[in-house]
């Protein structure tokens, strides 16, 4: 890989992590409204994540902001990359939807659509008449099984809304389709379909990253340009995932916890016959990210704890805890100019 192009490689990985956290949150979430009286359900929301189709999914990422939220240091941290501001200005445009009340929140990106989905009280009228304040015309409604779905154009787009009643809220951007599905798999009309974290290659995946307040994967095969990055790594990976949780790692030399994030990243492929060289070669790509100037704003290379690579017949995974304040920094440096646009869906 050219410099040109291990520099853009390096960017990337972590522009990644600013790419979750944006997703996620940034200040104490509000109270919830109750909505006695309301219909029963007639669909399952959770986990959120389980709506999301394997079919055609180019990368996903799962957030649980009341969790992140109730770590003090692990919230502070990601309250640095976004400002209060940003999620109110989201909610005025969306009905009320502030994402840091949700318990859940899923991004992904679905063949040729962007598709968000939010697991929180709502309030369906503002939702609605929100996205009539939008739209440059609303082109069609329909209720069916008590989930509520409206589109139209928004802008140069096409976009469509899913109510699920009062539980929770989806969008799709781009070609229709994702956000469709989605309501299949809550109203269980796909039996015999799986969706992306209960299907291979993803599976394995999230079984090795395991239960996480942040993660994100992507299915393989990784191609073109991206083949060549982590050192080769990719062009043989299945799927990568990498997950973030809060830690507090007690430092002897100040007798107090160090607020810290626990990293594990992980690449799924057959690593049977070069195993040891495949880990070799993870731990070279950790310590060129290092050497990025974005990653040493980042932390990366000062780590809490240093990084381990491990490596077994199916996967290669590293282990590494950052500073969690440093990360952020990093990450909010590496990402501000995009987090407005994500924001102002």
């Amino acid at each position: 890989m050219s410099g040109v192009a291990s520099g853009i490689a390096r960017r990337d990985a972590i522009a990644l992590l600013g790419a979750m956290a944006a997703a996620a949150c940034s200040a104490s979430p509000p109270p919830s409204p109750t909505h006695p009286g309301a219909a029963p359900e007639t669909f399952r929301v959770d986990p959120l994540v389980d709506l999301v189709p394997a079919a055609g999914l180019r990368w996903l990422v799962d957030v649980r902001p009341a969790a992140i939220l109730a770590d003090a240091g692990f919230g502070a941290a990601i309250a640095t990359l976004a400002p209060e501001e940003t999620f109110l200005t989201f909610a005025l445009r969306h009905g009320g939807v502030d994402l840091r009340a949700a318990h859940e929140v899923v991004v992904a990106g679905v063949d040729d659509a962007w598709l968000g989905l939010a697991r929180l009280t709502v309030d369906p009228a503002n939702i609605e008449a929100a996205f009539a304040r939008r739209a440059l015309a609303v082109e069609g409604r329909a209720v069916e099984r008590g989930i509520t779905r409206f589109w139209g154009t928004v802008g140069s787009e096409r976009e469509q809304v899913a109510v699920f009643g009062h539980e929770a809220v989806g969008m799709e951007k781009g070609r229709f389709g994702p956000l469709g599905v989605a309501t299949y798999f809550a109203q269980g009309l796909l039996r015999r379909a799986r969706p992306a974290l209960r299907a291979d290659p993803l599976q394995a995946a999230a079984d090795r990253v395991g239960d996480a307040p942040l993660r994100a994967f992507a299915p393989g095969p990784f191609e073109g340009a991206w083949s060549s990055g982590l050192g080769g790594l990719l062009g043989a990976t299945t799927a990568a995932a990498v997950a973030l949780r809060p830690a507090a790692i007690r430092e002897t030399s100040r007798g107090a916890d160090r607020e810290t994030v626990a990293v594990r990243f992980v690449l799924m492929g057959d690593w049977t016959t070069d195993g040891s060289a495949a880990a070799g070669r993870m731990g070279s790509a950790y310590r060129v990210v290092t050497e990025d100037p974005l990653g040493r704003l980042a932390g990366l290379d000062r780590p809490v704890e240093p990084p381990k690579v491990t490596w077994d017949a199916s996967a290669l995974q590293l282990d590494v805890a950052l500073d969690a304040a440093e990360l952020a920094r990093g990450v909010r440096a590496a990402t501000s100019g995009s987090l407005g646009e994500i924001m102002a869906l």
